[in-house]
């Protein structure tokens, strides 16, 4: 019998409970202290909550290495509107096929659990064995993913760990994967343009320089010279740009706007850099004041101040870098051979979405990889679940690629 097997139930019941704690960001509090508790109860050498609301436990190494970071994060998105649900997104309830509905099931707290479930069993077999660790073992679940914003993550890295004296070599992040090892994707961020202009009476638009019209050139070079000029990554897919809102102001409906305002959502590649895309907006704007001397804009990140449960306030870029581990990485490697003994088919894979890798990996430079065997496509729709295979599979995924990191025979995991 597998180990696995003998926490299942433990496994399933905790999963529902995370799944029926509300956590949207910014109140992760409720899934904090249940996750600490658990942490508390399994026995871990060390847990504890931050200044900052993240969830923290290690299981202690020689220091020997390597250091094992496991990373999830506590919130979720708004569960929408209710009626479209067939089950309560807050309810943890099992279908008649074995799979867990709710919010967060597979983004992310049934990652997060699989994770906590795959260190215990490493603790038990250690505290059953005697066996020393090489390295640490480090379970963490952060605040403020979901804002995509790295606002947890930068902080348990550059505060907590920092004062504590934490390092890590590797960061396994549980994101919905679909059972596939993930490798990075394309960085993202959020830009505002403004133009400026003059109001009129919009019966009189000629004595007005109408901020929109303005504008027009610059969604053109948007929607048709920018992308035209975009490189292909042969892992990552091609850079892209997108407009995702446009208001005018001061708004009236007799009245000529003197600002207009576009999103953008910029996901650029290896080479590219914040710098880079933001210079391309400023040498337009050069060109377009050749063109019309009247013609006035300007180009932002798009900033928000954040405040998370425990107080921490930051004034936060809505950017996170681009990133990729080498496929060839040997932590990469010992981990599809860790899976592939389990028998898990194993293809290397890249995210669409943005995660906390950028800040591990797009950052500090630290190989990080993905694993979660559930499916990124039901992440943040009303169909969201994990079934309890996929909840298992992934339990004994992360509990067998940490024995093999540690150099531990694999039959350890059976009981």
């Amino acid at each position: 019998m597998k180990k696995v097997e003998m926490i299942k139930d433990d496994l399933v019941k905790f999963t529902q409970e995370l799944i029926r704690i509300p956590s949207i960001t910014g109140d992760e509090k409720g899934v904090a202290d249940a996750t600490l508790a658990k942490l508390q109860e399994m026995g871990f050498d060390e847990a504890w909550i931050d200044g900052i609301g993240n969830v923290i436990g290690i299981l202690k190494g020689s220091g020997k290495g390597p250091n094992v970071m496991l990373n999830t994060h506590l919130d979720e998105v708004p569960a929408g509107r209710r009626e479209n649900w067939e089950y309560d997104p807050f309810g943890g309830e099992i279908d008649a096929e074995g799979r867990i509905h709710g919010r967060g099931a597979v983004d992310i707290k049934g990652g997060m659990t699989a994770q906590l479930y795959a260190a215990k069993m490493l603790k038990d077999i250690r505290d059953e064995k005697g066996i020393t660790f090489p390295g640490d073992i480090i379970f963490s679940s952060v605040v403020y993913e979901e804002a995509a914003e790295c606002f947890g993550m930068q902080y348990l890295c550059e505060n907590t760990f920092k004062e504590k004296g934490i390092s890590f070599d590797v960061c396994y992040l549980a994101e919905p994967t679909h059972g596939e090892v993930y490798l990075g994707h394309r960085g993202k961020v959020e830009i505002v343009v403004t133009t400026r202009g003059e109001t009129a009476h919009s019966s009189t638009p000629w004595a007005g320089v109408n901020a929109l019209e303005l504008m027009v050139p610059v969604l053109d070079n948007i929607f048709n010279a920018m992308p035209a000029s975009f490189g292909i990554h042969p892992q990552l897919g091609k850079a892209s740009i997108t407009v995702t809102n446009l208001v005018c102001r001061p708004g009236g409906l007799s009245i000529i706007p003197d600002e207009a305002e576009v999103s953008i959502d910029r996901r650029y590649l290896p080479g590219e850099t914040l710098d880079s895309i933001m210079d391309e907006f400023k040498t337009l704007f050069e060109e377009l004041k050749q063109k019309n001397p009247k013609f006035d804009a300007g180009v932002t990140v798009r900033t928000f101040h954040e405040r998370s449960y425990t107080g921490i306030e930051q004034d936060c870029q809505k950017h996170h870098p681009v990133w990729v581990t080498p496929e060839d990485h040997s932590f990469v490697q010992k981990t599809i051979k860790a899976l592939q003994g389990l028998g898990q088919p194993v293809d290397t894979g890249y995210w669409k979405f943005g995660t906390d890798g950028s800040w591990s990996a797009g950052v500090m430079g630290i190989p990080t990889i993905g694993y979660q065997c559930g499916d990124e496509k039901r992440a943040h729709t009303p169909i969201e679940y994990i079934s309890i295979k996929e909840l298992l599979d992934t339990t004994e995924g992360y509990a067998a690629i940490l024995c093999e990191l540690f150099d531990l025979p694999s039959n350890l995991l059976n009981a």
